[in-house]
């Protein structure tokens, strides 16, 4: 199952609802969206809540959210559904020096295109019936691959995760070090570069960000990558 330290709400309110937390890597992995090419169809796996956060990195048309929790996208088509510019998100647009925000956030609102529930980890979700398409231009995941328990169920979900794409397609993900021993697969260079070896994905960039201010986490791995 997908879970992460908090209840929906509370990771929410702790992470993504009104200021901007520098220094928790969340600027880098913004940086590095925004070095994505333009895409049409982009899907965000383990979503939670914030994927319009990191839509704002990126030029994407048409957006598939995909999580195990359904509050959590509760949420995500709430926040689909506000004009108001929240703090996280009026900084977002700022970093990515967006010159018309509110036309930016509305153009962002408007690309999500589909929430669905289904759980990433346990199952293929290039054979899930729910997921109405193939072939997405771009597929992201941010904190998903980091739940994984062993390297090989890693390996296995890089793995789905790259058979989204199509060829030549885009894959960004981001996951976050925990401080402490949680079950969880440790991260590694190693680990990520056998992971895209084995699933056909070149990484164009790898690289863990030291984080500072959260008592869970010690940093962030971040990765961009192409199918071969």
């Amino acid at each position: 199952m997908n879970t992460t330290i908090a209840d929906a709400d509370g990771y929410w309110r702790r992470y993504y609802h009104e200021r901007f937390q520098f220094g928790q890597g969340t600027e880098d992995l913004v940086a590095t969206l925004r070095t994505v090419p333009p895409v049409e169809r982009w899907v965000d796996l383990g979503c939670g809540s914030e994927s319009l956060l990191w839509a704002i990195a990126l030029r994407a048309t048409r957006l598939v959210a995909v999580d195990a929790d359904p509050h959590r996208l509760v949420l995500l088509r709430q926040m689909a559904g506000t004009h108001r510019l929240r703090g996280v998100y009026r900084t977002a647009l700022e970093l990515c020096e967006h010159p018309d925000p509110h036309t930016a956030w509305a153009t962002r609102r408007a690309s999500l295109h589909a929430t669905i529930v289904a759980d990433c980890l346990t199952g293929d979700p290039v054979a899930d019936p729910r997921l109405p398409e193939r072939g997405f231009d771009l597929v992201t995941q941010i904190g998903l691959l980091g739940l994984c328990r062993t390297p090989e169920h890693f390996a296995a979900c890089f793995t789905s995760l790259r058979r989204l794409l199509a060829p030549g397609g885009w894959a960004v993900g981001a996951n976050w070090v925990p401080a402490r021993s949680t079950g969880r697969v440790p991260l590694t260079a190693d680990l990520y570069q056998a992971a895209a070896d084995r699933a056909g994905l070149r990484l164009h960039q790898l690289g863990e960000v030291p984080i500072s201010g959260d008592a869970d986490f010690t940093a962030l791995w971040i990765y961009v990558g192409r199918s071969l």
